[in-house]
Protein backbone atom coordinates (compact mmCIF):
# COMPACT_ATOMS: atom_id res chain seq x y z
CA UNK A 1 0.00 0.00 0.00
CA UNK A 2 1.32 3.44 -0.89
CA UNK A 3 -0.89 5.59 1.31
CA UNK A 4 0.59 7.16 4.43
CA UNK A 5 -0.91 7.70 7.83
CA UNK A 6 -0.67 11.45 7.27
CA UNK A 7 -2.81 11.15 4.16
CA UNK A 8 -5.76 9.33 5.73
CA UNK A 9 -7.79 9.39 8.95
CA UNK A 10 -6.08 6.94 11.28
CA UNK A 11 -9.12 4.64 11.55
CA UNK A 12 -9.62 3.66 7.93
CA UNK A 13 -5.88 3.82 7.20
CA UNK A 14 -4.97 1.38 9.95
CA UNK A 15 -7.76 -1.00 9.01
CA UNK A 16 -6.74 -1.03 5.35
CA UNK A 17 -3.08 -1.65 6.12
CA UNK A 18 -3.38 -4.08 9.02
CA UNK A 19 -6.34 -6.30 8.11
CA UNK A 20 -5.72 -9.82 6.86
CA UNK A 21 -7.30 -9.80 3.43
CA UNK A 22 -7.90 -12.41 0.75
CA UNK A 23 -6.43 -11.82 -2.73
CA UNK A 24 -9.81 -10.53 -3.95
CA UNK A 25 -10.09 -8.25 -0.94
CA UNK A 26 -6.58 -6.91 -1.57
CA UNK A 27 -7.70 -5.98 -5.09
CA UNK A 28 -10.62 -4.07 -3.60
CA UNK A 29 -8.29 -2.35 -1.13
CA UNK A 30 -5.92 -1.40 -3.95
CA UNK A 31 -8.78 0.11 -5.92
CA UNK A 32 -10.12 1.99 -2.91
CA UNK A 33 -6.73 3.48 -2.12
CA UNK A 34 -5.91 4.41 -5.69
CA UNK A 35 -9.38 5.85 -6.41
CA UNK A 36 -10.53 6.95 -2.96
CA UNK A 37 -11.95 10.30 -4.13
CA UNK A 38 -14.35 8.53 -6.50
CA UNK A 39 -14.81 5.31 -4.48
CA UNK A 40 -16.01 7.29 -1.47
CA UNK A 41 -19.22 8.08 -3.35
CA UNK A 42 -19.80 4.77 -5.12
CA UNK A 43 -22.18 2.00 -4.13
CA UNK A 44 -20.90 -1.45 -3.25
CA UNK A 45 -22.26 -2.65 -6.59
CA UNK A 46 -20.29 0.02 -8.46
CA UNK A 47 -17.05 -0.81 -6.67
CA UNK A 48 -17.62 -4.50 -7.39
CA UNK A 49 -17.99 -3.78 -11.11
CA UNK A 50 -14.88 -1.61 -11.17
CA UNK A 51 -12.77 -4.30 -9.49
CA UNK A 52 -14.37 -7.30 -11.20
CA UNK A 53 -15.73 -9.02 -8.10
CA UNK A 54 -19.21 -9.71 -6.76
CA UNK A 55 -21.19 -7.24 -4.67
CA UNK A 56 -21.14 -9.59 -1.65
CA UNK A 57 -17.34 -9.60 -1.91
CA UNK A 58 -17.32 -5.84 -1.33
CA UNK A 59 -19.65 -6.23 1.66
CA UNK A 60 -17.38 -8.95 3.07
CA UNK A 61 -14.40 -6.66 2.48
CA UNK A 62 -16.01 -3.95 4.61
CA UNK A 63 -16.74 -6.53 7.29
CA UNK A 64 -13.12 -7.75 7.16
CA UNK A 65 -12.05 -4.21 7.97
CA UNK A 66 -14.30 -4.28 11.03
CA UNK A 67 -17.23 -2.22 9.76
CA UNK A 68 -20.71 -3.47 10.68
CA UNK A 69 -22.19 -2.22 7.41
CA UNK A 70 -20.86 -1.09 4.06
CA UNK A 71 -22.39 2.34 4.74
CA UNK A 72 -20.12 2.68 7.79
CA UNK A 73 -17.06 1.97 5.64
CA UNK A 74 -18.32 4.43 3.01
CA UNK A 75 -18.62 7.20 5.61
CA UNK A 76 -15.06 6.54 6.76
CA UNK A 77 -13.87 6.66 3.18
CA UNK A 78 -15.67 9.97 2.61
CA UNK A 79 -13.97 11.36 5.71
CA UNK A 80 -10.66 10.33 4.17
CA UNK A 81 -11.48 12.09 0.90
CA UNK A 82 -12.60 15.23 2.74
CA UNK A 83 -9.43 15.28 4.84
CA UNK A 84 -7.33 15.28 1.69
CA UNK A 85 -9.38 18.12 0.23
CA UNK A 86 -9.01 20.15 3.43
CA UNK A 87 -5.24 19.65 3.22
CA UNK A 88 -5.17 21.62 -0.05
CA UNK A 89 -4.02 25.24 0.35
CA UNK A 90 -6.93 27.57 1.12
CA UNK A 91 -8.27 29.85 -1.57
CA UNK A 92 -6.21 32.99 -1.81
CA UNK A 93 -3.03 31.35 -0.54
CA UNK A 94 -0.22 31.39 -3.06
CA UNK A 95 0.09 28.02 -4.76
CA UNK A 96 1.71 26.77 -7.91
CA UNK A 97 -0.40 26.45 -11.06
CA UNK A 98 0.18 22.69 -10.94
CA UNK A 99 -1.13 22.41 -7.37
CA UNK A 100 -4.18 24.46 -8.25
CA UNK A 101 -4.86 22.36 -11.35
CA UNK A 102 -4.60 19.14 -9.35
CA UNK A 103 -6.94 20.49 -6.68
CA UNK A 104 -9.47 21.51 -9.32
CA UNK A 105 -9.41 18.11 -10.97
CA UNK A 106 -9.85 16.34 -7.63
CA UNK A 107 -12.95 18.46 -7.06
CA UNK A 108 -14.16 17.73 -10.61
CA UNK A 109 -13.86 14.00 -10.03
CA UNK A 110 -15.66 14.25 -6.71
CA UNK A 111 -18.48 16.13 -8.41
CA UNK A 112 -18.64 13.42 -11.06
CA UNK A 113 -18.72 10.70 -8.42
CA UNK A 114 -21.63 12.37 -6.63
CA UNK A 115 -23.89 12.35 -9.69
CA UNK A 116 -27.05 10.43 -8.87
CA UNK A 117 -27.78 9.55 -12.49
CA UNK A 118 -24.37 9.18 -14.16
CA UNK A 119 -23.90 5.47 -13.57
CA UNK A 120 -27.29 4.55 -15.02
CA UNK A 121 -26.75 6.88 -17.97
CA UNK A 122 -23.30 5.47 -18.74
CA UNK A 123 -24.73 1.94 -18.64
CA UNK A 124 -27.65 2.88 -20.89
CA UNK A 125 -25.54 4.74 -23.44
CA UNK A 126 -22.83 2.08 -23.47
CA UNK A 127 -25.38 -0.62 -24.31
CA UNK A 128 -26.89 1.56 -27.04
CA UNK A 129 -23.52 2.27 -28.65
CA UNK A 130 -22.59 -1.41 -28.53
CA UNK A 131 -25.84 -2.36 -30.27
CA UNK A 132 -25.16 -0.02 -33.20
CA UNK A 133 -23.83 -2.14 -36.08
CA UNK A 134 -21.69 0.78 -37.24
CA UNK A 135 -20.41 3.28 -34.69
CA UNK A 136 -18.89 6.57 -35.91
CA UNK A 137 -17.01 8.54 -33.25
CA UNK A 138 -16.73 12.27 -33.88
CA UNK A 139 -13.88 14.36 -32.52
CA UNK A 140 -12.54 17.56 -34.11
CA UNK A 141 -9.70 19.85 -33.08
CA UNK A 142 -8.89 19.40 -29.36
CA UNK A 143 -11.45 16.59 -29.15
CA UNK A 144 -9.70 14.56 -31.85
CA UNK A 145 -7.37 12.78 -29.43
CA UNK A 146 -10.30 11.72 -27.20
CA UNK A 147 -12.17 10.27 -30.17
CA UNK A 148 -9.10 8.45 -31.44
CA UNK A 149 -8.33 7.00 -28.01
CA UNK A 150 -11.92 5.86 -27.56
CA UNK A 151 -12.06 4.28 -31.01
CA UNK A 152 -8.69 2.56 -30.61
CA UNK A 153 -9.77 0.84 -27.40
CA UNK A 154 -13.38 0.42 -28.49
CA UNK A 155 -12.26 -1.38 -31.63
CA UNK A 156 -11.18 -4.28 -29.43
CA UNK A 157 -14.79 -4.95 -28.38
CA UNK A 158 -16.83 -3.38 -31.22
CA UNK A 159 -15.92 -4.66 -34.71
CA UNK A 160 -17.15 -1.64 -36.69
CA UNK A 161 -16.09 1.55 -34.95
CA UNK A 162 -14.56 4.46 -36.87
CA UNK A 163 -13.27 7.98 -36.22
CA UNK A 164 -14.54 11.12 -37.92
CA UNK A 165 -12.00 13.84 -37.21
CA UNK A 166 -12.78 16.34 -39.96
CA UNK A 167 -15.82 18.51 -40.48
CA UNK A 168 -16.48 18.45 -44.20
CA UNK A 169 -18.77 16.77 -46.72
CA UNK A 170 -16.61 13.65 -46.59
CA UNK A 171 -17.39 13.39 -42.88
CA UNK A 172 -21.09 13.61 -43.65
CA UNK A 173 -20.67 10.88 -46.25
CA UNK A 174 -19.12 8.69 -43.56
CA UNK A 175 -22.08 9.31 -41.26
CA UNK A 176 -24.56 8.55 -44.04
CA UNK A 177 -22.71 5.35 -44.93
CA UNK A 178 -22.76 4.24 -41.28
CA UNK A 179 -26.52 4.82 -41.13
CA UNK A 180 -27.06 2.92 -44.39
CA UNK A 181 -25.03 -0.04 -43.08
CA UNK A 182 -27.00 -0.50 -39.89
CA UNK A 183 -25.66 2.21 -37.64
CA UNK A 184 -28.18 3.57 -35.16
CA UNK A 185 -25.93 5.74 -32.96
CA UNK A 186 -22.92 8.01 -33.19
CA UNK A 187 -20.74 9.34 -30.39
CA UNK A 188 -19.22 12.82 -30.30
CA UNK A 189 -16.57 14.34 -28.06
CA UNK A 190 -17.12 18.10 -28.08
CA UNK A 191 -14.87 19.97 -25.70
CA UNK A 192 -15.13 23.72 -25.22
CA UNK A 193 -15.11 25.86 -27.36
CA UNK A 194 -17.48 23.67 -29.37
CA UNK A 195 -16.28 23.72 -33.01
CA UNK A 196 -19.10 24.66 -35.38
CA UNK A 197 -18.19 21.75 -37.66
CA UNK A 198 -18.60 19.23 -34.84
CA UNK A 199 -21.98 20.65 -33.83
CA UNK A 200 -23.03 20.60 -37.49
CA UNK A 201 -22.05 16.93 -37.78
CA UNK A 202 -24.17 16.04 -34.74
CA UNK A 203 -27.14 17.88 -36.22
CA UNK A 204 -26.62 16.15 -39.57
CA UNK A 205 -26.35 12.73 -37.92
CA UNK A 206 -29.70 13.25 -36.22
CA UNK A 207 -31.26 14.49 -39.45
CA UNK A 208 -30.38 11.25 -41.24
CA UNK A 209 -31.74 9.08 -38.43
CA UNK A 210 -28.72 8.43 -36.23
CA UNK A 211 -29.07 9.05 -32.52
CA UNK A 212 -26.26 11.11 -31.02
CA UNK A 213 -24.52 10.75 -27.68
CA UNK A 214 -22.24 13.66 -26.77
CA UNK A 215 -19.57 13.93 -24.10
CA UNK A 216 -19.09 17.58 -23.19
CA UNK A 217 -19.55 19.96 -20.25
CA UNK A 218 -22.66 21.48 -18.69
CA UNK A 219 -22.47 24.62 -20.81
CA UNK A 220 -22.89 22.65 -24.04
CA UNK A 221 -26.59 22.15 -23.35
CA UNK A 222 -27.14 25.87 -22.71
CA UNK A 223 -26.04 27.03 -26.16
CA UNK A 224 -28.94 25.39 -27.94
CA UNK A 225 -27.44 22.13 -29.15
CA UNK A 226 -29.67 19.08 -29.22
CA UNK A 227 -28.53 15.54 -28.50
CA UNK A 228 -30.18 12.25 -27.61
CA UNK A 229 -27.81 11.70 -24.70
CA UNK A 230 -25.54 14.35 -23.16
CA UNK A 231 -22.94 13.12 -20.68
CA UNK A 232 -21.46 16.10 -18.87
CA UNK A 233 -18.15 16.49 -17.08
CA UNK A 234 -16.21 19.45 -15.71
CA UNK A 235 -12.88 20.71 -17.00
CA UNK A 236 -10.00 22.42 -15.25
CA UNK A 237 -8.90 25.80 -16.53
CA UNK A 238 -6.07 26.73 -14.18
CA UNK A 239 -3.27 25.98 -16.63
CA UNK A 240 -2.60 27.52 -20.02
CA UNK A 241 -4.75 24.81 -21.64
CA UNK A 242 -7.74 23.05 -20.05
CA UNK A 243 -7.29 19.76 -18.24
CA UNK A 244 -9.83 16.96 -18.65
CA UNK A 245 -9.35 14.21 -16.05
CA UNK A 246 -13.10 13.74 -15.67
CA UNK A 247 -13.51 13.33 -19.43
CA UNK A 248 -10.98 10.49 -19.38
CA UNK A 249 -12.90 8.77 -16.58
CA UNK A 250 -16.25 9.15 -18.35
CA UNK A 251 -14.81 7.89 -21.63
CA UNK A 252 -13.27 4.83 -19.98
CA UNK A 253 -16.49 4.13 -18.09
CA UNK A 254 -18.42 4.26 -21.35
CA UNK A 255 -16.06 1.72 -22.92
CA UNK A 256 -16.49 -0.50 -19.87
CA UNK A 257 -20.28 -0.26 -20.15
CA UNK A 258 -20.13 -1.19 -23.83
CA UNK A 259 -18.15 -4.32 -23.03
CA UNK A 260 -20.43 -5.20 -20.10
CA UNK A 261 -23.52 -4.97 -22.30
CA UNK A 262 -22.30 -7.77 -24.58
CA UNK A 263 -19.66 -9.73 -22.64
CA UNK A 264 -19.49 -12.62 -25.10
CA UNK A 265 -18.69 -10.49 -28.12
CA UNK A 266 -16.36 -8.31 -26.05
CA UNK A 267 -14.40 -11.31 -24.80
CA UNK A 268 -14.11 -12.68 -28.35
CA UNK A 269 -12.77 -9.35 -29.55
CA UNK A 270 -10.23 -9.07 -26.76
CA UNK A 271 -9.01 -12.60 -27.30
CA UNK A 272 -8.74 -12.00 -31.05
CA UNK A 273 -6.61 -8.91 -30.41
CA UNK A 274 -4.34 -10.82 -28.03
CA UNK A 275 -3.80 -13.54 -30.63
CA UNK A 276 -2.91 -10.97 -33.28
CA UNK A 277 -0.61 -9.16 -30.86
CA UNK A 278 1.17 -12.41 -30.07
CA UNK A 279 1.46 -13.48 -33.71
CA UNK A 280 2.81 -10.09 -34.78
CA UNK A 281 4.99 -9.61 -31.67
CA UNK A 282 3.37 -6.24 -31.09
CA UNK A 283 4.67 -5.71 -27.57
CA UNK A 284 8.08 -6.06 -25.98
CA UNK A 285 8.27 -8.87 -23.49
Amino acid sequence: MTATAAAAPIDVYERLTSARLSPAQRRIARYVIDHRDAAAFLTSESIARQVGVSQPSVSRFAAALGYARFSDFKRALQKWARSEMSALPPAGESTSPLAEAIGTEVANLQWLGQSATLEEQISRVGAALMSSQRLPVIGLRISRSFAQHFAYLGGKVHPHISVIDRGDTEAKESLARAAAEGGTWCLAFILPRYPREACDLVRYARQIGLKAAVLSDESFATVGHETDELITVRFGSGLLFDTAAAMNIASSALLHAMADSNPGASQDGLERFERHATDLVVFEE
